[in-house]
Order: C-alpha cells, then structure tokens, then sequence
C-alpha cells in the first residue's frame, strides 16, 4: 500500500467526511440567517447553535459503543452510516421546505426547522463518529495515523 495506490484508499476512505463538511458548511452558513427569517428571535437563534456541541457530547460516544457492538450483516459502522445519512437528508430537505411545509402557520415553520437543525447535528455526529471508526477498521494500526490525516483533509 504505498504511493498512488495508497493515495486512493485514503480518498476513498475518507471522502464522506469531505462530503459531510459541506452539509454542516450548509448548515452553519446559512442556518441563522434563514431561522431569523422564519421570524425566530436572535436571541432563541443561539439556543438552537446548542445543537452541535450538546450532540457531540452525546452522540459520539454513544454511537462509538453501540456500533463496536453491532453485529449487522453491512458490518459494524455501515448500518449507522447509511442511517444517519438518510437522517442529514431529510432534515436538510426539511429545514430548507420548512416554510412550505408549514404552510399558513409560521410557529409551525420555527419548531420545524429547529427540530430539524436538531436531528441534523446529531445524525452529522453520528456519521462522523461512525466514519472515523471505520478508519481505525480498515487501516492498519501503523497506518491509521495516515488515515486520521487525510480525515482532517477532507474535513478542511
């Protein structure tokens, strides 16, 4: 595994982090501005960025435990990869349609876009904790400093 070979285990190792990036770049760029739009007040708007450090507080380690426990036929981290990734999906669908989602009622657009910024950071956690433990799977332990670095790579 060296030269360009290795090169491309590591991409193809890592690229969903990259990917995973931009949907949190999404999320943070244009997340305030967009709930202050939907009428939520500056001062709520902050308890909504609580999201991201309250869920990886949480969720990393508990999704580091429950998926070196997993017994699934996909393996060990896939099953809440792909779980989580479907969750970032629909929330960012949702948070972008919130408002015609909710139609008339503009309270409903709030509570939906929070809850929705809610689930995105605990699935973007979720993703991350899983893909940075498949790193460790996949790589041999003299290599998985490597991997950790391309990580940090694509996370930018």
């Amino acid at each position: 595994m060296r030269g360009l070979d290795d090169t491309i285990r590591f991409i193809v190792l890592t690229i969903a982090l990259g990917g995973l990036q931009f949907a949190w770049s999404v999320e943070t760029g244009f997340g305030s501005p967009y709930l202050l739009s939907l009428g939520l007040q500056k001062s709520v708007v902050s308890l909504v960025w609580l999201a991201g450090p309250l869920s990886g507080l949480v969720t990393q380690p508990l999704v580091g435990f429950l998926s070196d426990n997993c017994t699934s036929r996909l393996g060990r981290r896939r099953p809440y990869i792909i779980g989580a990734t479907a969750a970032v999906v629909v929330c960012l669908t949702i948070v972008g349609w919130a408002r015609e989602i909710a139609g008339d009622r503009p309270v409903a657009a709030i509570w939906l876009a929070v809850v929705a910024f809610y689930v995105l950071d605990f699935a973007v956690n979720c993703i991350q904790a899983s893909l940075r433990s498949l790193i460790v799977d996949m790589l041999p332990a003299s290599r998985q400093d490597d991997g950790t670095a391309w990580a940090s790579r694509m996370i930018g």
